[in-house]
């Protein structure tokens, strides 16, 4: 019987790893700045979103979005309210 994937999965940490060098400015949630200088564990750090959760039967290798900690904790595995889209393409954001 095989594992299941969690989030010590080392192909999912070397996806996080990738969206965090990215370092794109903006909270896909809220639209305010992340401040990647911050600890993990901080509530306006970076995390990864799974944009659809995986309690609800997403994928650990889904699509992944740059957000706070607070407001990912926030969001939980809502989906019926969309939160606030960034525009990935706009020069202005990236």
């Amino acid at each position: 019987m095989t594992k299941p994937r969690g989030l010590d999965d080392h192909e999912y940490r070397k996806r996080v790893k990738a969206l965090r060098d990215l370092r794109i400015p903006r909270c896909w949630i809220c639209g305010r700045a992340i401040d990647y200088t911050l600890p993990p564990r901080h509530t306006m750090g970076f995390t990864a979103d799974h944009v659809e959760p995986r309690s609800l039967g997403g994928d650990l290798y889904g699509e992944l979005r740059p957000a706070h900690r607070a407001c990912n904790s926030r969001r939980g595995n809502r989906v019926g309210r969309r939160p606030k889209t960034i525009a990935f393409t706009d020069p202005g954001v990236l």
